[in-house]
């Protein structure tokens, strides 16, 4: 299990951060087709540990530890799509966090190569963070194993209450959206090949309540292209 397998990852901040601003509103999407991944529940994602339960319309998660190292297998839980979704991608999510507030999405991702984008909504500030520090999402590119933080902006989760989350792929621009709001964007020449989507939760609970996927093009894991 994908789980069970996470690899030691390396994080590098970066004190400046390459911002393009090319977004005035939530990008017009060209894309040749929508998937409801929450429409037929379990037969949309590969095996899953039964800490994801898909149940009356909705997908709840939780990793096993809610203050785990991020390398701690048990502080992690992957859920990955059946389906590799390639070209321009629009992923829309409504969740609502029960515990914590780290969930991420990987987006053109190869998980043997250990390369591609990883958008989330950032860790939670330690109690002991600065009055003028705040709630962050993030995207990071992943090369080989190799994480290194991209951009970041603000983003605040209230555990219980719905968040909508859009998480963007616009030619070789990436973003991250809160509601209507962009809240960071990260421009990667070239872009990367097309994976699976992944989601990962990281000492967290949560429920998806919506989650679908605009595309140009779907591959099944059984390698037939719909479009």
């Amino acid at each position: 299990m994908l789980s069970q397998r996470l690899r030691t990852f390396k994080h590098i901040s970066k004190t400046s951060y390459f911002l393009v601003a090319i977004f005035a509103a939530l990008p017009a999407f060209a894309g040749e087709s929508t998937t409801d991944l929450l429409n037929g529940g379990s037969r949309n994602w590969l095996p899953a540990d039964t800490s994801w339960v898909f149940d009356n319309g909705e997908i709840a998660g939780a990793s096993s530890i809610m203050d785990g190292a991020i390398t701690d297998p048990a502080a992690t839980s992957f859920l990955v799509s059946g389906k590799t979704f390639g070209g321009d991608i629009v992923v829309t999510m409504d969740v609502t966090f029960d515990a914590g507030r780290y969930l991420g999405v990987y987006l053109d991702f190869d998980q043997e190569a250990q390369t591609g984008i990883w958008m989330a909504t950032g860790h939670a500030l330690a109690a002991d963070a600065a009055s003028n520090q705040v709630e962050r999402a993030y995207i990071k590119t992943v090369e080989e194993s190799f994480w290194i933080v991209r951009a970041t902006g603000e983003l605040v989760v209230e555990p219980g209450s719905p968040l909508q989350l859009r998480f963007v792929r616009k030619g070789d621009v990436y973003s991250i959206w809160n509601d209507e709001s962009l809240i960071v964007t990260y421009h990667k020449a070239g872009g990367y090949p097309a994976g699976p989507l992944q989601i990962r939760l990281t000492n967290a609970s949560a429920r998806i309540h919506r989650l679908s996927v605009e595309s140009d093009w779907i591959q099944h894991a059984s390698a037939t292209l719909d479009h």
